[in-house]
């Protein structure tokens, strides 16, 4: 298949949450574009739509170009086995590898062009965690696998775009992991995704404070002093457009949403809250800095909401949107 396709594979994600209810819920929706698969156990999806009383038909694929051939009434299946035991709501540390195997075979047909895009579904870190040695998520797993480490988990929606420069580490201990070095290196990647991703000529960026106040000049620590201003200024010397550092309880004020193309956080919630408060059911969690285009829906696995089946698609349409639209301003 042309790397110019349009086609993108969705993971299953972890069988026992509500992946496979919002990718049939995305197809019900008539989403023509972009085309999708997901990699699953047909059998599986085939019990889920008889549970949710669905008219949608499905069809297993050996290859991601049978699915242009596809009537729309058909979810495309690329078929890998889960555990015969799998239950909605009930963790299954049994389906690990398949989980794992899902997310293997989509990078695999992306770094081989043979789609335009991956788009993964939600996973539960504690349930592979178990299996898998120092396993943090998907971005760093994706990352491990494109052998870089110049990836960024980015959330965005219509009116805003965030990275956290630490991810999935407790919170006592966020101070220590930032230094001058990885806030110059988000930064730059930054600037990089959002010229070749988003075809935004000269991003403007914003980085907020880790403290209170921004330090308050040193008084409520000296992240700001030390870390964070030297990097900001070194990165305006490479001309890059770089400011801050902005204390973050007024950092996402309406002005600065219009003014800044993108605010770079210095720890998870820090940047998660503001987008998924404007916009929780159209938030999408991307990775800058791949090889090949990776979405997500920005929830969890819902293993409390599973049974059900009132999931919505809404944060799993936009991440498969986004995905096919950074492909498309990639190729171009």
């Amino acid at each position: 298949m042309s790397s110019n396709s349009n086609i993108i594979a969705l993971t299953m994600g972890d069988p026992s949450g509500v992946g496979t209810e919002i990718a049939i819920r995305a197809k019900l929706k008539k989403i023509s574009k972009p085309e999708f698969f997901i990699i699953h156990d047909i059998d599986f999806v085939k019990k889920i739509l008889k549970q949710m009383k669905s008219k949608l038909k499905v069809r297993e694929i050996s290859s991601p170009s049978e699915v242009k051939k596809l009537p729309k009434n058909y979810l495309a299946v690329l078929p890998i086995k889960i555990s015969k035991n799998t239950q909605l709501g009930k963790k299954n540390l049994s389906n690990v590898k398949s989980i794992l195997t899902s997310i293997d075979l989509a990078v695999k047909l992306a770094k081989n062009r043979e789609v335009a895009a991956i788009v993964t579904n939600p996973i539960n870190k504690d349930v592979i965690g178990k299996k898998v040695k120092n396993f943090k998520g998907h971005t760093e797993y994706l990352a491990k696998k494109d052998r870089t480490n110049d990836q960024l988990m980015m959330m965005m929606n219509k009116n805003l775009k965030t990275i956290p420069l630490t991810t999935h580490i407790a919170i006592n201990k966020v101070s220590n992991k930032i230094n001058k070095k990885n806030i110059i290196k988000a930064i730059i990647n930054a600037n990089v995704s959002l010229r070749k991703d988003f075809k935004i000529k000269k991003p403007r960026i914003a980085v907020t404070a880790l403290n209170p106040h921004a330090g308050d000049g040193g008084l409520i620590g000296d992240d700001e002093k030390v870390k964070i201003l030297p990097a900001i200024k070194y990165c305006k010397k490479k001309k890059i457009s770089v400011e801050g550092p902005l204390p973050a309880d007024s950092a996402f004020i309406k002005n600065n949403q219009n003014k800044y193309d993108i605010f770079i956080c210095m720890f998870h919630d820090q940047a998660l809250i503001p987008v998924k408060m404007i916009s929780f059911d159209e938030t999408v969690n991307y990775t800058a800095g791949l090889s090949f285009v990776r979405t997500s829906p920005d929830h969890g696995t819902g293993l409390d909401i599973a049974k059900k089946f009132i999931a919505s698609p809404n944060s799993l349409i936009a991440a498969l949107k986004s995905a096919s639209k950074i492909a498309q301003a990639r190729r171009k």
